[in-house]
């Protein structure tokens, strides 16, 4: 209930100011649809709120508009509802309508036959359901809690989980226990979600710092956020690469450095700290992969201690360090 007070307290807004402004406004002494195309449009899923509000709304202003219109010719009945419902779901298609148009077109059409007109209303019903979904959108835009929280939220809760994996994959090779590495490589193809639940959020928040004009934070979070996701991408694909061959090389009895669990314990710490700390932590950490200090001799200590330095590398610049001054983080291989 906590969580969902903020979303309900703009649901019941939205509703009421829509149905003051078509009763005060416009003079419509029932406005039915414009609280409920202002509760529909709006809902309680935060993931984007804004776009999902706009074609909930459309839907529901289709909807009323087809239903209205052919009310008006054919009347109020059983097969009527059929022939409303068919040319409404054709015409929000028509219009380009993903999914919740067209679902939403063919409800609010329902509603329209299925609900007495007033004497002389007209197109009234059409009119309530702009209204509403007008007010959806605008509580939607201007009262907004912090549009980064959620991305915030999931970046925490991704990099937590990164770290995660990495603790118990080091965990794993300082006991000689293939299955404890199996299990964090399993763990870390689950993060693949995460990320698309986060990439969701910054889109959310992009939409409300771009149709809100009281938001001053439209561009620098969004894109440092967007390099970010990308740097992490590519770091946790090439990270589970590291871990598929280390389950290998344990399988098939091959050595591995000694020192490859405390270089993910590091690693993992890094990933949890703030931008300035994780890049200092990680340019500390790149330093040290040297395959050749870190006495990597067999083929899968080199491949291990590669991938470990590409994926360093992704970290860089996920927190937005030049490719170049990345690599150069990096001792040099030898010849």
């Amino acid at each position: 209930m906590r969580a969902a007070a903020w979303a309900s307290g703009q649901c019941g807004l939205a509703a009421a100011l829509a149905w003051s402004f078509s009763v005060h406004g416009l003079g419509h002494p029932r406005p039915f649809f414009a609280s409920v195309a202002a509760v529909v449009a709006l809902g309680l899923r935060a993931g984007q709120r804004l776009r999902r509000s706009a074609e909930l709304a459309l839907g529901v202003a289709l909807g009323v508009l087809v239903g209205d219109a052919l009310v008006s010719v054919i009347g109020s009945g059983s097969w009527q509802i059929g022939v409303v419902i068919t040319v409404a779901l054709l015409v929000a298609v028509a219009f380009g309508g993903g999914g919740l148009v067209v679902t939403q077109a063919g409800l609010q059409a329902v509603f329209v036959v299925a609900l007495p007109r007033t004497p002389n209303s007209g197109f009234e019903r059409w009119q309530d359901a702009l209204v509403g979904g007008g007010f959806a959108l605008l509580v939607a835009a201007l009262l907004s809690t912090d549009p980064w929280r959620e991305a915030r939220r999931l970046r925490i809760s991704y990099v937590a989980e990164l770290a995660a994996v990495l603790h118990d994959c080091a965990a794993g090779i300082r006991g000689g226990s293939t299955g404890e590495v199996a299990a964090a490589l399993a763990r870390g193809r689950l993060l693949e979600p995460v990320l698309a639940r986060w990439q969701d959020a910054l889109l959310t928040g992009r939409e409300t710092t771009r149709l809100s004009p009281l938001r001053g934070d439209r561009d620098e979070f969004w894109k440092a956020s967007q390099q970010m996701v990308l740097g992490l991408t590519r770091g946790s694909r090439n990270l589970r690469v590291l871990l598929r061959r280390v389950l290998v090389a344990m399988q098939e009895g091959q050595r591995l450095p000694d020192c490859l669990p405390a270089l993910l314990d590091q690693l993992a710490e890094a990933v949890l700290l703030e931008e300035e700390p994780a890049c200092a932590a990680l340019v500390h950490l790149a330093q040290k992969l040297d395959p050749v200090a870190l006495g990597a001799t067999s083929l899968a200590g080199q491949v291990a201690v590669g991938q470990l330095r590409v994926a360093t590398v992704d970290l860089l610049e996920g927190l937005g360090l030049e490719h170049d001054r990345a690599r150069n983080a990096l001792p040099v291989l030898a010849a």
